[in-house]
């Protein structure tokens, strides 16, 4: 939300706090996301003047026609208008620069250069050209998804609204020309329209782009190009010309190998040629062989046909006999399988015939075990009978009744006391579980106290074993002083760097350094432990050890200055704040090492040394890893001195000990000891009660035991007459079982014999199979002999023929097998000479000038000759023309290198011929044109500028010659040679000379005035104020956190004035605050 309020003639606009800032959703980022604004109306600079002229009295009429008039004065381009919402540090704001100079002044940090920013990106540029953030995401207000840059440009007719939409998530931007979507491109190509030109760094293309003259910037860009190509094509031909003339000198090395390889390809041609003939040489020789080996084979074959026909009419009786040998084998062999069937089926019976016998043998059983039974059941009859008998006079009279009531009420009063006790035991068994539960948290707590510590003891331990590696006697007299406590009357600490514990161990090597050889010190309570030791460890153990006892108190120790004043200095604390000690160490410490009166800063930057120097009351300090160390001489003014040095690292102080927490402990240990004796002591009581409470109940059960006993017997003997009735009906339902068994048994005994009967008529039959079947064997075993006899005849019969037509059978065999031989013979042969055939063939394919020399060169040789001629040759070509086979195809490939060089050459050498041509033009056209116009710029003092050329025109610039006193020489402006505030005087001279020839809407100037000093300043504010302030001038944008006071004001100027922060105000009263300045100034 922004106000406005006329002082004198001056506009201003106050910025309320941007962090409490809404705006209405008139202005949102996109169509749909009104939500984000919050409904904070926005004043517009019309109604605000017009609400004004009408609280005044001013007519309507004049108020339209200053405004328009005021409106009019914008150049084509200028911005009228700024709208900006969560940029950066803005909720929302919006305001109307004018036409002409517009100071921004606010404190640092208030958004300034935020506006710049917000003019640069909502008109197109990239990020990269603000040197602030590198994405458009990180100009997203903190704590907001969107922002947007709304920017109104004065144009003929409407006005160009551009509207830039920043979306934090995607780190990507939206855009509209005149509420409508547009393109980057589209937004580019209408601020490019409007001559609006984002200046580079290059004093000339800067030049060129301020005063407008894009031809002059076209024409120079096509020089930068050319000379560029130029220098490029230059380069690349002077390359590609002596790589040409390296190609050529290598390849004229090469001629003669070339030559010498050439001659024996000539060689290996006729090798070629030879071996193309040589396969059809191998065939006619493997064709003969064939031949030869085709009439061997039809020889053996006649040989063994005749021998085969004179064998004929032994070998069919040969076959008659072989016949009646397998006829009779087979005829024995049938009976012998037949007569072990007959044998196993035989024994089959066999085995049937012995189960049936021993079947019949368990019924003979069975019947006597009947007999047996029956002679057992008279027996039990009898027994049961005199059983019955017994049982009827022990039950012919029963038990007497007993009075029970006697029992029952003594039991009823044991029963009654044993209730009365268990309470008792049990609040007792209670009562003792109760304090073992404490006594097992109270361990518990000891073992976790015992713990805590050790773990403190550790770092003691550790620096312990420091001071043994440092130090042998401080940890022989440690070690004595341990085993020897009685022999001293109060406590001894030490060493000092076992008592001490730091607060902060950020300053452990400072307090170490300072302690310095006082770490390893010995202190004592009371003067007679100080000489014991003395004594004891210096005198007569030789230990070098110190041993301090301190007769002040820590209330004679007091720091330099207080501890409020302390911070003032820059320091955190004194040493000895930082420590943990026993009072009477502490003393010993500030007595011996002053740890009262050093002060301890964290960083060195902290410090104040022009108070400390002043001050004089430290001696001592440290600061940050050094320690500063200052003496005062005694004559004169008494200068001071200081020595610094720099801090060792900590050896004892790796690590810190709570000694409070140490105590707490030790006392929190003590505490659970007594309480461990007092739960003992009352376990102990309990303990005895338990005991004989227990004696009582246990004489109270005895008796409860011998009632019970009592009554037992009682009810055993009822149990027993009882049981004894159940008895002797049990016995007389046995004794009529008994009796009622013979009729079974009678029947179990028929049935048995009737199953013998049925098993000795089965066993005949059995038998008289066995009969039938030992009648086939002998048949089959005869028959067996037969067939076994006619075998012998015929085998031996066979075997005399056999020895008969041996020698036949042999030569026969002999022919076969020459037979066989000279088949394979003649199978290989064939296989061989189809083979070398099929090679042959498969070189067929050669043309027939090739087919035509093969046969003038290798007419009428034969196969050795062939192969005599191909070793020959290749000899040749091996031992006098032996040439690497690369050198012929690096040769050609070289050639062929030359020859493309060659040709690039002669296109590039075109294209420099036209370049140059084309650099000529364009220079006698930019030239004349860019010294006119520098000539015409005039920066209003003594200086002077001019043109610099250069062989590069990338490199051509502008310099700028000034002087700043009378007796100086112009000189170049530069970096090194003039001061800060005179770069910037001379630099806003230029851009003020710039103005005149400038076709740019504006100009944005951030903080030139920050390095001038007040003469310059106001010298140069003159200057912008009268240049900027001209009718239909550039618009100007001065951003300046502050200004000299009475500087020279225009009424075409406009002040914005940015109050931003979080303390702002919700809504001012601008004329109430403006009206309170004016009578604060008078």
């Amino acid at each position: 939300m922004s106000r406005r309020s006329r002082l004198k003639g001056k506009e201003i606009l106050e910025t309320e706090s941007l962090s409490r800032q809404h705006s209405t959703g008139e202005d949102s980022l996109s169509e749909g996301e009104n939500a984000i604004e919050k409904g904070v109306k926005r004043i517009k600079l019309d109604e605000r003047i017009s609400q004004e002229a009408s609280s005044s009295g001013r007519s309507s009429n004049t108020e339209k026609h200053a405004k328009q008039k005021a409106y009019d004065e914008f150049q084509i381009g200028s911005i009228v208008r700024v709208c900006l919402k969560n940029f950066v540090t803005y909720d929302s704001v919006e305001f109307f620069p004018g036409p002409n100079l517009n100071m921004i002044i606010g404190p640092n940090g208030t958004g300034k250069s935020t506006i710049v920013c917000a003019i640069a990106l909502g008109l197109g540029w990239n990020t990269s050209l603000l040197g602030r953030a590198k994405e458009i995401s990180d100009f997203v207000k903190h704590g907001q998804e969107r922002a947007s840059i709304e920017i109104e440009l004065k144009n003929k007719g409407r006005n160009v609204v551009i509207t830039r939409m920043i979306r934090k998530s995607n780190n990507l931007s939206q855009w509209k020309l005149n509420g409508q979507p547009a393109t980057h491109r589209e937004v580019s190509s209408k601020v490019n329209s409007l001559n609006i030109q984002m200046s580079p760094s290059e004093l000339l293309v800067q030049t060129q782009k301020a005063v407008g003259e894009k031809e002059l910037i076209e024409w120079h860009e096509t020089l930068i190009q050319l000379r560029e190509e130029e220098k490029s094509l230059t380069t690349s031909i002077k390359t590609d010309s002596e790589q040409v003339e390296n190609l050529e000198k290598r390849n004229s090395v090469l001629e003669k190998d070339v030559t010498r390889f050439r001659e024996r390809e000539a060689i290996l041609k006729r090798v070629r040629l030879y071996e193309l003939r040589i396969p059809f040489a191998r065939y006619g020789v493997a064709k003969h062989l064939y031949d030869i080996a085709k009439q061997k084979r039809a020889e053996a074959h006649l040989e063994y046909q005749n021998l085969a026909k004179e064998n004929e009419p032994a070998s069919a009786r040969k076959c008659e006999l072989e016949d009646l040998v397998s006829r009779s084998a087979k005829e024995k062999k049938r009976c012998t399988e037949l007569y072990s069937t007959k044998k196993r089926k035989m024994e089959e019976i066999a085995t049937k015939l012995e189960q049936s016998e021993a079947t019949s043998e368990n019924i003979r059983k069975d019947l006597a075990d009947l007999k047996r039974k029956e002679r057992a059941r008279k027996n039990r009859i009898a027994q049961l009978r005199n059983e019955i008998t017994e049982l009827e006079e022990r039950t012919s009279s029963p038990p007497l009744a007993s009075d029970d009531s006697d029992i029952r009420r003594k039991m009823d009063d044991v029963v009654r006391r044993l209730r009365e006790s268990q309470p008792q035991l049990n609040d007792n068994k209670y009562n003792q579980d109760e304090i073992n539960l404490a006594v097992r948290n109270v361990e518990r707590e000891m073992q976790m106290i015992k713990q805590q510590l050790k773990e403190l003891d550790d770092v003691k331990r550790r620096r312990l074993e420091t001071i043994r590696r440092v130090d042998y006697d401080t940890f022989r007299a440690y070690e004595w002083l341990q085993q020897n406590k009685d022999k001293l009357s109060g406590r001894v600490f030490g060493p000092v760097c076992m008592e001490i514990n730091i607060k902060d161990m950020q300053f452990a090597d400072a307090i170490e350094n300072a302690l310095g050889n006082n770490n390893k010190i010995f202190v004592c309570e009371t003067e007679q432990d100080y000489h014991t030791i003395t004594r004891e460890l210096c005198d007569n153990r030789r230990m070098r050890i110190n041993v301090f006892f301190p007769k002040a108190t820590m209330d004679s120790f007091t720091p330099p200055i207080p501890h409020q004043q302390l911070r003032s200095y820059g320091f955190v604390s004194y040493l000895l704040d930082l420590i943990e000690a026993p009072p009477r160490v502490q003393a010993a410490l500030c007595d011996m090492s002053k740890l009262h009166a050093i002060p301890l800063a964290r960083n060195e930057s902290d410090i104040n040394y022009d108070i400390i120097k002043g001050n004089r009351a430290f001696f001592k300090y440290y600061a940050g890893e050094t320690s500063y160390s200052v003496s005062f001489s005694k004559y004169g003014q008494r200068f001071s001195q200081v020595l610094t040095n720099r801090i060792r690292p900590s050896k004892f102080f790796t690590a810190t000990m709570n000694i409070e927490e140490k105590y707490e402990l030790e006392k929190q240990l003590q505490e659970c000891q007594i309480k461990l004796s007092r739960f003992d002591q009352q376990l102990s009581d309990l303990r005895k009660e338990y005991g004989n409470l227990q004696k009582s109940i246990e004489l109270l059960y005895g008796e409860r035991n011998a009632i019970n006993e009592e009554k037992r017997k009682n009810q055993f003997a009822l149990r027993e007459f009882e049981r004894l009735k159940v008895r002797l009906d049990s016995k007389r339902d046995q004794l009529q079982r008994e009796l009622e068994q013979p009729a079974s048994m009678m029947d179990e005994e028929n049935a048995l014999r009737r199953d013998f009967s049925k098993i000795a008529k089965k066993r005949g039959q059995l038998v008289t199979q066995i009969k039938k079947i030992m009648e086939e064997c002998m048949q089959l075993f005869s028959g067996r002999i037969l067939a076994t006899l006619k075998h012998m005849q015929a085998s031996s019969d066979l075997n005399a023929l056999e020895r008969q037509t041996q020698d036949r059978d042999e030569a026969l065999k002999q022919a076969h097998i020459k037979f066989s031989e000279a088949d394979a013979k003649f199978n290989s042969a064939k296989s061989e000479a189809r083979r070398l055939l099929n090679e042959a063939n498969a070189r067929e394919g050669v043309d027939a000038e090739t087919t035509r020399a093969v046969q003038e060169l290798t007419h009428g040789m034969t196969l050795e000759e062939l192969e005599d001629a191909v070793a020959s040759e290749r000899a040749k070509a091996d031992l006098h023309y032996a040439i690497n086979p690369s050198v012929i195809e690096t040769y050609e490939t070289r050639k062929a290198e030359i020859d493309s060089i060659k040709s690039r050459l002669s296109i590039k050498t075109s294209r420099l011929t036209k370049l140059t041509s084309d650099l000529a033009t364009f220079r006698e056209k930019w030239e004349p044109r860019l010294n006119s116009l520098v000539k015409e710029i005039s920066i209003g003092c003594v200086g002077e500028v001019r043109v610099s050329p250069h062989e590069d025109y990338d490199k051509w610039g502008i310099d700028i010659l000034v002087k700043f006193r009378d007796n100086e020489r112009l000189q170049a402006l530069t970096g090194q040679r003039q001061s800060g505030g005179e770069r910037s005087v001379s630099t806003i001279m230029y851009l003020m000379a710039l103005q005149e020839l400038s076709k740019t809407p504006f100009r944005v100037v951030d903080e030139i005035n920050q390095g001038m000093d007040p003469r310059n300043e106001r010298l140069v504010h003159s200057q912008m104020v009268q240049t900027a302030c001209r009718p239909n001038t550039s618009q100007y944008f001065l951003i300046t956190p502050k200004l000299l006071p009475d500087l020279q004001y225009h009424e075409r100027m406009k002040i914005l004035c940015i109050y931003n922060g979080e303390w702002q105000p919700e809504t001012m009263n601008w004329k109430k605050y403006i009206a309170d300045k004016k009578r604060s100034n008078n």
